[in-house]
């Protein structure tokens, strides 16, 4: 009785679950430009995003905002379509409907990119837990990686990344190590 009551207070108010679990205020949902500032999300192929996005966010400014901090993230390359996953999120494509990414995708870049993100002690977020995108069979977007052999679908291997791939060289004094600080690629 008490759920059918909150669901009931949910349609009064405009607001309804998404195929893929998150929740979406139907009523404001808008088309705004790709801000030219999210560097995470240009160059993609469209220039229009929603708002209020898959993450909440309720403006381009709080998606740029908290899409900076997953840019490190992408400089590692631990998965060559971790960007789509993540647009696909913060600025997702301005269509009739919200296509979400599919369950698949997030598995693929959760399991090349989670290791890194605890190499720097930061867990795989509990807001982009997979099981709440829809399975494959719906429309969402799909996975680019073949999760039995580890290849993508055009054939190149995907990342499986280890702490290993975080560790500095051990630096003996302090020329070394602003040597390798200054070669290090920070973009």
């Amino acid at each position: 009785m008490m759920l059918a009551a909150f669901a009931l207070l949910l349609l009064l108010l405009g607001i309804g679950a998404m195929p893929n679990g998150h929740w979406e205020h139907q009523g404001t949902s808008r088309c705004v430009p790709i801000p030219a500032n999210m560097a995470l999300c240009q160059g993609l192929g469209y220039s229009s995003m929603r708002m209020p996005n898959l993450l909440g966010h309720e403006s381009p400014a709080e998606a740029v905002q908290q899409s900076t901090s997953w840019l490190p993230l992408l400089a590692r390359e631990c998965h060559p379509h971790a960007r789509i996953f993540l647009c696909s999120l913060f600025a997702p494509v301005c269509l009739e409907r919200i296509i979400s990414p599919c369950r698949s995708l997030c598995v693929s870049v959760r399991d090349s990119c989670a290791p890194i993100m605890n190499c720097y002690g930061y867990p795989w977020p509990r807001i982009l837990q997979c099981d709440q995108f829809p399975k494959d069979h719906l429309m969402c977007i799909s996975s680019v990686a073949n999760l039995q052999n580890g290849t993508s679908n055009e054939g190149r291997v995907v990342p499986r990344a280890s702490c290993t791939d975080c560790e500095l060289e051990e630096a003996t004094s302090s020329k070394e190590l602003l040597d390798l600080f200054c070669k290090s690629d920070f973009e």
